[in-house]
């Protein structure tokens, strides 16, 4: 009943289509009345109250039977009417609903329709072919012979059992497939077997409805997993020893099996395994074979790897250290080696490589560049805690340079292989040499104090060339500046990885430490010999050499034989310092190279070594300047005098026993006493001018050595801190030259007997009449007298220490200017004089001026004019004095009060000479 509804609404809806009449939701098959009931009650809920009998499919319903037997045997007619209007009501609402279905899926159901009558065209034509087949087929049944259609028989199992064979020797060949791969796997053809096992696996496939197949795949699972095992065994072996031809093995065979980018995430993680398990086992190999634990032992093999670093014992730490860093290098060396294959390899495979692999290709570039810095990075985190682990405060200077170089030459090699350095590292390092140095300076210090209170001040005899580039504890600049211009030969601009990993194996050492065991050649040695018998050398004893050396901790020097002997000679031409000179040369030195290898402390380092300078020259000052100030009349430069109360305030302690207990904690130092043997008051030898002379010129070349020094300084502090070393250059280091003026001037003072002088020129009549004298005045004998004594006692002293062209002039320079000062403070004093004695003062001052030129050999006298001008000033007007002495402040009022009294004083009226003493006074309270 159900289906009649359904074509009878098909059958009215493809009608009123095809009659283009609107397609509205109506049902001309009901009553109005029924209309409005449909409309007021939802279909579906009157479509919910139909009977379930009325759906089911397959059975003939009698609708009229159904009914009655529900209304049973006596039959209400109201409710027969009730119900069949309910009946009305239901087909209606069930109508509509077919209805709203069809017109909603009326396009698929046309297009179903085109389908069916296409399928019914095919079933045509198939039945039609089949008719043509059987009636040729009937044809060919009538034309052919039995045998024709046996041999086609025959021959079709033939081809059925060749296919058969075809697959038992697959099936052969596949039950042989274990055998060989486990043989390509021993000869290390990975490609190969990995390419057969794909080809296996696909064949697999294949015969999988096979039951003997089934075992075999099994089988075969396990072959592969064999396999990525030992592709896996052989990239953790890349790890200590690169081989390019298995390396492509590997990768290829990464490659077949499609695991490009998984290969490398291995990679990476055998090289971080392969550092963890290598840097544990060489410190714990090390701390075994020093015997810090039992071989048999194995319980420190469950320590952390810091606290393992932690009982390292401080005597092997750096052949612990040097075992740690040669393995991170191969290992490193070996990283860099895949790089490079890498490279080489996309470089020839650039224009075969499909996208896939140039997509491969780039994410291995990717991987392997962040490799490096995480590589680099755990290559930090296994040095590190070895450098904590000891104690660094009980090594050898050596030693410690030695961890220096051999951490920086780590963290150079990790710049070249990442471009990243290592602040971790470094920041290790300052805080181990940080507190080292701290201890080191202050007995470098201590041990300066006590060579400046044993030195006897004696020259070494060191040769003409001399400069402190050839002292051993220099060579490290030498080094540095071979290892640029090296590097700079080697590194290509356009080659970032090219430099240390280029030119060295991965077996070579770079952190090789070569000791340099050369002797230095700076004594000038040459002709000693020979002027002394065998018997005279042996004369040297061993006490004069050790104390000529000073010890154990001198300057190392080979004392030439018979060097005091040689001291009666003057052929001595190097430059003039002392045994402590060296002393302080080589300490700066190893400063120096400290700056060089830990830049992080290189101002630390810097400000300590200005406390060097600082110290020695405060001692040079002390021992032989002191004494001779006030004697002497000389007065310090500003700049001086400011660099020595610095020094005094901010190095020195002061000399009280309170003090001194607090010298570990304010950082001060003692002040140096001048050794009891160098005597500094016999005026026979001018008051230990050698002495004097080997102190002094031993400052100004050790001066001279720093400002070669500058431009390396400069370099190894950072820009923020070079005023530091920019004001300690200015006022102190070149003031080192300043200190020749007390000493000489002093020393001159002594030597000059101005005072006899003096009194020879007050019992000198100047106010003689008459004649003009021709003959000078004995106080002039007496002076050249004293510069002849003064010449022989500078050339006694020459010829044990050669006093330098500069100090020497200086020397004379300072004698000349206090024997002009004589000769004006003798003139100052005269009472009385007439024309005929101020010529005679011209005649003495100029006989002495000539004497002396030959005497010295200085031409012309420095300061002459000082004298001359102001013996020219007698003869002067009234108006001409008093300009002259506006125009000359260096002249004293007692002298200039002389001039105008004996001079033009005698020839004006008392009140202008009252006016020009009323300038002489201005003047002075003027100064």
């Amino acid at each position: 009943m159900l289906k009649g509804k359904v074509k009878s609404v098909l059958t009215r809806f493809q009608r009123e289509k095809s009659s283009d009449e609107d397609a509205k939701l109506d049902l001309p098959m009901m009553y109005e009345g029924e209309k409005e009931e449909v409309k007021k009650i939802d279909v579906n809920d009157i479509i919910s109250e139909v009977d379930a009998e009325y759906f089911k499919c397959g059975s003939d319903v009698d609708c009229c039977e159904y009914e009655l037997k529900k209304l049973g045997p006596e039959i209400d007619m109201t409710i027969l009417e009730d119900r069949i209007l309910q009946l009305k009501t239901q087909d209606n609402a069930m109508y509509k609903k077919i209805y709203d279905l069809v017109f909603a899926n009326y396009t698929s159901y046309v297009q179903e329709l085109e389908n069916v009558a296409m399928l019914q065209l095919s079933l045509q034509h198939a039945a039609r072919t089949c008719v043509n087949s059987r009636r040729l087929l009937k044809n060919a049944k009538e034309g052919v012979s039995h045998g024709g259609l046996g041999l086609l028989a025959k021959h079709r199992k033939r081809e059925r059992l060749r296919t058969l064979l075809e697959i038992l020797r697959a099936l052969k060949t596949l039950q042989r497939t274990d055998a060989k791969l486990k043989e390509l796997l021993k000869e290390g053809d990975y490609p190969e077997a990995t390419q057969l096992c794909i080809e296996c696996q696909n064949a697999i496939e294949t015969y999988k409805h096979y039951s003997c197949v089934r075992e075999l795949a099994v089988s075969l699972q396990d072959i592969q997993e064999d396999i990525e095992r030992e592709l896996s065994v052989a990239l953790g072996q890349m790890c200590t020893k690169f081989n390019a031809f298995q390396y492509e093995q590997v990768y290829e065979a990464y490659q077949i099996l499609g695991k490009t980018q998984a290969s490398m995430d291995t990679l990476l993680m055998k090289f971080t395994t392969t550092i963890h398990d290598r840097a544990y086992a060489v410190v714990a190999e090390q701390i075994k074979l020093n015997g810090e634990f039992d071989p048999e032992e194995t319980q420190h093999l469950k320590m952390p790897y810091s606290n393992l670093c932690k009982h390292v014992n401080p005597k092997h730490f750096i052949p612990c250290l040097m075992e740690l860093c040669k393995m991170l290098w191969l290992v490193m060396h070996n990283y860099y080696q895949i790089k490079q294959w890498h490279e080489q390899y996309a470089q020839q495979s650039k224009d075969t490589d499909g996208s896939d692999l140039v997509f491969n290709r780039n994410y291995v570039k990717k991987k392997l560049e962040h490799g490096s810095v995480r590589l680099w990075r755990d290559v930090q985190q296994k040095v590190r805690p070895c450098v904590l682990g000891v104690d660094m405060s009980n090594l050898k200077y050596d030693d410690l340079i030695k961890v220096l170089g051999i951490v920086n030459r780590l963290i150079s090699i990790g710049t070249v292989f990442c471009g990243e350095g290592s602040d971790t590292l470094q920041e290790s390092m300052r805080q181990q040499s940080l507190k080292y140095f701290k201890n080191y300076h202050r007995l470098r210090l201590d041990e300066l104090r006590l060579f400046l209170e044993t030195e006897a001040w004696e020259p070494c005899p060191v040769r003409s060339t001399f400069n402190m580039y050839n002292l051993r504890e220099f060579k490290f600049m030498k080094q540095s500046e071979s290892d640029v211009l090296d590097s700079e030969r080697k590194v290509s601009p356009s080659k970032s990885n090219a430099g240390i990993f280029s030119h060295l194996s991965p077996v070579d050492n770079p952190f090789e430490l070569h000791d340099e065991d050369e002797e230095e050649d700076v004594m000038a040695t040459a002709g000693f010999e020979e002027t002394f018998s065998e018997d005279e050398k042996d004369d040297y004893t061993i006490e004069e050499k050790k104390e000529y050396e000073g010890g154990e901790h001198s300057s190392h020097l080979k004392m030439p034989p018979a060097y005091k002997r040689r001291r009666s000679g003057s052929s001595f031409k190097g430059p003039i310092l002392a045994n402590t000179t060296l002393s302080v040369l080589r300490i700066t030195g190893r400063y120096a190279q400290m700056m060089s290898v830990l830049q992080p402390i290189a101002f630390d380092v810097l400000e300590c070594l200005s406390q060097l300078f600082d110290y020695y020259l405060y001692a040079i000052y002390s021992f032989f300047a002191t004494d001779l100030l006030d004697r002497g009349n000389v007065e310090l430069s500003g700049k001086l005098t400011a660099s020595l109360r610095r020094i005094e305030d901010k190095l020195l302690l002061q000399e009280d026993s309170s003090v001194l207990l607090r010298a570990e904690t304010i950082g001060k130092f003692p002040r140096p006493q001048v050794c009891p043997v160098v005597e500094l008051t016999d005026l026979s030898t001018l008051t230990g001018l050698r002495f004097r002379v080997v102190a002094v010129e031993s400052l100004v070349f050790l001066a001279s050595q720093f400002e070669a020094l500058l431009t390396c300084l400069e370099n190894l502090i950072p820009d923020s801190k070079k005023s530091f070393l920019t004001q300690f250059f200015s006022q102190t280091v070149t003031t080192a030259q300043e200190l020749r003026k007390p000493v000489y001037c002093g020393t001159v003072f002594i030597a000059l007997h101005c005072d006899q002088v003096l009194q020879s020129m007050s019992a000198v009549k100047w106010d003689i009449r008459g004649d003009i004298m021709s003959q000078h005045s004995s106080y002039v004998d007496i002076l050249l007298q004293e510069f002849v004594h003064l010449k022989e006692q500078v050339s006694n002293v020459e010829r044990t220490v050669p006093i330098p062209k500069q100090s020497l002039d200086m020397l004379w320079e300072h004698a000349i200017k206090l024997a002009n000062k004589t000769f004006l403070e003798g003139f100052s004093q005269v009472k009385k004089c007439s024309n005929e004695g101020r010529a005679l003062m011209q005649l003495d001052f100029q006989q002495y001026r000539t004497k002396l030129e030959r005497l010295t050999n200085i031409r012309p006298i420095p300061n002459h004019s000082y004298v001359e001008d102001y013996i020219k000033a007698y003869y002067m007007s009234e108006d001409d004095t008093e300009k002259w002495i506006r125009q000359h402040p260096e002249y004293t009022a007692k002298q200039l009060q002389t001039l105008v009294v004996c001079g033009v004083g005698t020839r004006i009226a008392k009140r202008s000479r009252q006016k020009l003493l009323a300038v002489i006074d201005e003047m002075d309270r003027s100064r």
